[in-house]
């Protein structure tokens, strides 16, 4: 492993601990805005797996927010995380899943393991073309992955992600940034999948109130109909292993 591979895993070690000392906060999840994106974000993972006997892979699972809406739906499910600490409170919130702490860019598992490889707010953190090489090998033939991503072409994507000032202030952890539709198509594409969507997704921001929430959504609906689309604030991700 090179030294600043080691400096960049140390780092998202460190920034998992503030995670958790800011009570997961900087992820926006618990509020009412935030819980209808996690649903929304639940729902597409979901949607990847071909069958109830799929073989699944969760990777960032992070304290198991995601884990936990997927447990029980299909025959095996994996989630892993580089940090201890997020995973030992993933395994008190899910206990039926199976955990492993592992780095994304070089996961221990055979080859052709799982029928789907699934997470959410995870390539960004990683070097993301390098990862992808790896899933690919874990992924059996006709399989699938899928993943909801920042969009860099968001204007406060792009600033929070290129700012160091603003980055710190999200709560972000240093080494992360995040990538264009046109972009990950590309790694996509060079990595050995096929079948590639990417599509923008959503304006719906974690600190819209609840009484914002229903007029935010209606607006959200009419611009994911027009070029607005093009800077909504994440991206979804569906490719398939081979041709």
């Amino acid at each position: 492993m090179t030294q600043n591979r080691t400096t960049r895993l140390l780092r998202e070690q460190e920034y998992a601990r503030e995670v958790l000392r800011s009570e997961e906060k900087n992820w926006g999840w618990a509020t009412p805005a935030g819980r209808i994106r996690l649903a929304r974000r639940a729902a597409f993972l979901a949607s990847i797996p071909q069958s109830a006997t799929s073989d699944v892979l969760e990777i960032g699972c992070g304290t198991g927010t995601f884990t936990a809406a997927l447990a029980g739906r299909f025959r095996r499910l994996v989630a892993v995380d580089l940090s201890v600490d997020l995973l030992t409170v993933a395994r008190r919130r899910v206990p039926g899943a199976t955990f492993a702490r592992m780095d994304a860019h070089d996961m221990s598992f055979r080859d052709s393991s799982f029928d789907a490889v699934v997470g959410v707010s995870i390539l960004h953190h990683l070097d993301w073309a390098l990862a992808l090489r790896n899933l690919r090998r874990l992924i059996r033939p006709g399989g699938r992955i899928g993943f909801s991503e920042p969009n860099l072409a968001n204007p406060q994507i792009f600033l929070q992600k290129s700012i160091p000032v603003l980055k710190r202030l999200a709560g972000d952890s240093p080494d992360e940034y995040a990538f264009t539709c046109t972009e990950a198509r590309r790694c996509l594409e060079s990595s050995g999948f096929s079948a590639i969507t990417v599509r923008p997704f959503e304006f719906l921001h974690p600190g819209v109130p609840a009484w914002g929430i229903p007029l935010v959504t209606k607006m959200e609906s009419i611009a994911m109909r027009t070029p607005l689309a093009f800077i909504a604030g994440s991206i979804l991700i569906e490719a398939r292993a081979g041709g």
